[in-house]
């Protein structure tokens, strides 16, 4: 019995919580707004969650911002955060916390933030800046080689972007010139009865008459096909 009651009195382990301030960062709204990216982070993340002892996500910021900006909001808070909770910053990717060097030497020497990367998991601040260095002369190397290419390529005379565009510029322009022929000599008329652009517009959008893309007609589009008609007489006469 005695044996029983020193076991129950026992005191119960206390495991140590490692605490985590997550960022995911996404460098434009559209992708923020439709979670291109986002998932893929989260993954990665939580399966690194998975990995470690009592893990505590403090906060978790999502920050719509391109890696190589000055100014990051979100990253300082993330970084107060970590200070404030003794907390771990913990992101997917070396580039999710910023493609600026000088950015993460700074965050790498700062003692009171340890960095995780959930891609790089055993590595250490040291090791997270190296890898951050590799990546940036990557990135320098790749823009070298596209700019080389490009320069071969026009030198061999390769035509740079779309063939097709002189032609599609083409098109749209014989599609510009064909409306205003339709509607100018109407649109003169009402000038010449001394109605003002908006008013020109009023009689057009009542009559149900549309713009070449089926919008209402503002002063400034019938101006253009009042000076274009212009254009047109002055090279004819």
């Amino acid at each position: 019995m005695g044996s029983s009651s020193s076991h129950t009195n026992e005191p119960m382990e206390v495991v140590p919580t490692s605490k985590f301030v997550v960022l995911l960062r996404v460098s434009t709204a559209k992708q923020g707004a439709e979670g291109l990216g986002i998932d893929a982070q989260k993954r990665d993340i939580n399966l690194f969650l998975k990995q470690q002892d009592n893990p505590e996500v403090v906060s978790e910021l999502v920050e719509v911002e391109s890696g190589a900006a000055t100014e990051r909001k979100v990253l300082e808070q993330a970084l107060t955060l970590c200070r404030k909770h003794k907390a771990t910053l913990l992101v997917q990717k070396v580039d999710r916390i910023t493609r600026d060097l000088e950015v993460l030497a700074r965050i790498v020497k700062d003692k009171d933030v340890p960095v995780k990367v959930a891609c790089l998991p055993n590595a250490d601040n040291f090791q997270i800046h190296l890898f951050g260095c590799l990546a940036a002369q990557e990135r320098e190397f790749i823009s070298q080689r596209t700019k080389a290419a490009l320069a071969a390529a026009k030198k061999r005379g390769v035509r740079l972007g779309n063939p097709q565009l002189s032609e599609m510029n083409s098109t749209r322009k014989r599609a510009a010139r064909k409306f205003a022929d339709q509607n100018s000599k109407l649109i003169w008329s009402l000038r010449k009865t001394g109605k003002t652009l908006r008013e020109i517009c009023s009689v057009l959008n009542e009559a149900g008459i549309t713009t070449r893309n089926g919008g209402e007609f503002h002063p400034a589009q019938v101006s253009r096909i009042l000076n274009r008609s212009n254009a047109l007489a002055g090279a004819c006469a």
